[in-house]
Order: C-alpha cells, then sequence, then structure tokens
C-alpha cells in the first residue's frame, strides 16, 4: 500500500488520497501521541477503516546521536502503530457473510523521513532496546530502582529485493510483548549489514512509550467491526 505524508496537529501523517465522498480522517491527541484515523468508503465492493497510533521523536533525542549518515539527523522519526479493517461488500448486501468486517493487518513501523533505497541483496539490521519501566516500590530496593537491565531484540530484513528506507516494518515488536514494560526505546537501523568496499551506516532513534501506549490501546479499543459498521451506515 503506497501512503502519502501530510501534517496534522503536528505529525506527519500518512493517509490513502481518495478524494471521495464520505472520506474520514481525523486526529485524537494523546500528549505527545496522537491517533489518525483513515475511513475510506465503499469503493468497488471495499470499504477500509485505518487507525495509526503515531508517536515522534523530540529535538532532545537527536542530541549527542552519532549517525554516520548526516541526513538522518536532519528529520525526525515516528513511530507508528497501525491497526487496519476491510470489508468486501457494504452492510445491506445480498451476501450477509460477506458483510462482515475483516481485520487485515496489525504492524508496527519506523517513518524515517529520509528517501533512500538499499539495492537489491543488501540487508538492513535492526536492533530494538528498551529501558523497562521503574515502579515506585523498586526505587527503595538495595539495586536503586532495580537492576536497570535492557531487553533487546534483533532483526534483519531485505536480502531478496530493494529496501525503502523511509518506512520500516519493524515486526518484532509485534511477534515479542516487547512495548508493555518500557518506558521508552531505542531503535537502530544498520546497513548494510555486511559491507566490504563502502562503510556501514548507523541511524538511531529514540521514542517515549507514555503516551504511545495509550494511543494504541485506543486504536486497538476503536478498531473493531461495530465501529467500520456504523462509519459506513453514517455516509450511506
Amino acid at each position: 500500500m503506497k501512503l502519502n505524508a501530510s501534517l496534522i496537529s503536528g505529525f506527519i501523517v500518512l493517509t490513502l488520497s481518495l478524494p471521495a465522498t464520505g472520506e474520514e480522517v481525523r486526529s485524537v491527541d494523546f500528549g505527545a501521541a496522537a491517533v489518525i484515523y483513515d475511513y475510506q468508503p465503499a469503493r468497488e465492493g471495499v470499504a477500509t477503516l485505518s487507525l495509526n497510533a503515531l508517536v515522534s521523536e523530540t529535538n532532545d533525542s537527536l542530541r549527542g546521536l552519532k549517525n554516520t549518515d548526516r541526513r538522518r539527523l536532519g528529520k525526525l522519526g515516528q513511530l507508528i502503530y497501525q491497526c487496519k479493517l476491510l470489508l468486501y461488500r457494504p452492510l445491506g448486501g445480498s451476501d450477509s457473510s460477506a458483510s462482515v468486517p475483516m481485520l487485515i493487518s496489525r504492524n508496527y513501523s519506523l517513518y524515517t523521513g529520509v528517501d533512500q533505497r538499499l539495492a537489491e541483496g543488501q540487508r538492513l539490521g535492526i536492533r530494538v532496546r528498551s529501558l523497562p519501566q521503574v515502579d515506585s516500590d523498586s526505587l527503595f530496593a538495595p539495586s536503586l530502582g532495580g537492576d536497570d537491565s535492557q531487553q533487546e531484540i534483533w532483526e534483519d530484513v531485505g536480502g531478496g529485493s530493494t529496501i525503502d528506507l523511509m518506512q520500516i516494518n519493524v515486526n518484532a515488536l509485534l511477534e515479542n510483548d516487547f512495548l508493555s514494560s518500557a518506558e521508552n526505546i531505542d531503535i537502530l537501523l544498520r546497513f548494510p549489514i555486511f559491507q566490504v568496499e563502502r562503510p556501514v551506516r548507523q541511524w538511531s532513534y529514540n521514542f517515549d512509550l507514555r503516551d504511545f501506549k495509550r494511543a494504541i490501546e485506543h486504536a486497538n479499543d476503536n478498531c473493531t467491526p461495530e465501529r467500520l459498521s456504523d462509519l459506513i451506515k453514517a455516509n450511506s
């Protein structure tokens, strides 16, 4: 799916640009995070509802970074969680079984803002490291806040096709219960992973998760068949 970038409430919002009657795009703010609703009415028997929870880096998060590509330092990254529903036919169609909305995706992605591609055969390494959330009881423990052990997960993508670095799926965040106990996370992109003739580049990102987790919860609560059905009825 090709997405276009636009600016809503200070966020770079990625939505399909389809000028149609009844289209709904709105934003709900959660402190430093937001949820963007993107509803596309039935077109050729298909209606979709996408909820994108977004959190951006702050300028403070860029301090002290030693990125090897200076273009990255001029772009604030975004961490995006998307839940998307698809309905094959509008409600009231002849086939009632086809009127049931179908959940087609939940995914995390990193929007880098940097227009660059890796060649076919090159691989991208993604490291995600979390800082655990410190509870008030552990602050008075002998270790003064716990052992402060960081969790870390790795993922590498590509190798068989070109990779667009503008926006990258971070599948490891879906496959692990990684964000629930984290206060913030660091994401490091290393590309290409193995390189002999040219230097390896690295981009670093940091995101505060406190408001982002509230936005994810809101997105999940409203990414429902009932919500999509209500939108279809309201715009029919």
